[in-house]
């Protein structure tokens, strides 16, 4: 059984993208993977087959569209059973390949693009994003996604049924690294707009012997940077730029705490399950999330961490150094997020895609 996954993400900081074409191979199936090559960082493996598609033009609206034309040239000229739409920003080519060609179609919805922050006040890129998820949706014969929130919304826009949640839990590993010294916070993903990046740094202030480390890129790398500068945090605001996930997991355990406190800008934000909050529990380090209902569950659940009362960033500030001073507690937190990370792994999501391809090859 052949399958080609399409992304316009770099494989090498992917780690979704990475699991699932690890999962695939190692059960017997043939993968091909066709994506971006990022400019600075290598990816190897053995199990599957990565193919570069290169572009003159690297974002905008050209981009995408040639990109699913080499897309659907791909799918047109090659041999597969399978083809696996890597989100919506490849699922019009991905779709019409599986139309003309009568293959089968697996759409993985990573979040709810048409409410991404970049996009508002954007409303006819929206509208246009927007009609073809409703067009090509239907097409797909499985459709994933990474939180209930996101599935319960896909389900109700687009009348769909039984949208799987596989969420971005990375996989088992030991984490033996000692902590820090000095208490250090860590906040790692992409550096854009609606992350509370810019609130981190501004409640850094406040905490005049803690350290933050940011680990990232982003289109606001510039400003956040200036930031720093101008508040005089440069001795212990670091910026770690971007980073292999093999160098990432050497660097998340030493943290005391780890930071996902996205805005509520939108849908997206409000269902979102980021990579880095399962990153953070792997890696054994407490955390501290917005009040937003999927991170809110997930910390309350598992007992792992503490959810934001405050984007003021004295209130923040001193809601984090309260949890350091009760030293009882931290501890607790400690032990809860080590045994929250024998039960949020790949290991025990990896079957919900298996049992997905396996429905499809049935029927």
């Amino acid at each position: 059984m052949r399958i080609q996954i399409f992304s316009t993400s770099y494989i090498v900081t992917d780690q979704r993208l990475q699991r699932i074409a690890n999962t695939l191979a190692a059960n017997g199936y043939s993968v091909k993977v066709f994506c971006r090559k990022h400019h600075s960082l290598n990816y190897t493996n053995n199990k599957f087959t990565v193919n570069y598609i290169s572009l003159f033009y690297k974002k905008g609206p050209l981009f995408y569209f040639f990109f699913n034309i080499k897309i659907l040239f791909r799918a047109l000229f090659s041999r597969f059973d399978i083809i696996y739409s890597n989100d919506l920003d490849t699922l019009p080519g991905c779709a019409l390949g599986s139309i003309i060609r009568r293959k089968k179609l697996i759409y993985d919805s990573h979040e709810l693009f048409t409410e991404v922050p970049e996009l508002i006040g954007r409303p006819l890129i929206k509208f246009l994003w927007g009609i073809q998820e409703k067009i090509f949706v239907k097409r797909a014969k499985a459709v994933i996604t990474v939180s209930e929130g996101v599935a319960n919304e896909l389900e109700k826009r687009y009348s769909l049924k039984n949208v799987v949640v596989i969420r971005n839990v990375p996989l088992r590993r030991s984490t033996e690294v000692f902590k820090e010294k000095q208490p250090t916070i860590i906040y790692q993903g992409a550096l854009n707009i609606g992350r509370g990046i810019e609130l981190a740094i501004e409640m850094m202030k406040q905490l005049p012997c803690y350290k933050l480390l940011i680990v990232g890129t982003g289109d606001i790398e510039i400003m956040l940077r200036r930031q720093m500068l101008e508040s005089n945090l440069s001795d212990r605001v670091q910026f770690l730029g971007q980073l292999a996930p093999e160098n990432l997991r050497l660097i998340t355990p030493i943290a005391w705490l780890g930071l996902s406190i996205e805005e509520d800008m939108g849908l997206n934000y409000r269902y979102a399950l980021p990579n880095k909050l399962f990153d953070y529990i792997a890696a054994n380090v407490p955390v501290l999330v917005s009040d937003l209902p999927e991170m809110r569950k997930i910390v309350e659940e598992y007992e792992i961490g503490i959810v934001a009362k405050s984007r003021n960033p004295v209130e923040l500030a001193n809601q984090i150094a309260d949890l350091f001073d009760d030293r009882k507690r931290y501890e607790s937190l400690s032990k809860n997020v080590k045994k929250a990370a024998e039960q949020l792994n790949w290991q025990n999501e990896e079957p919900k895609l298996l049992n997905v391809i396996n429905g499809i090859i049935k029927n």
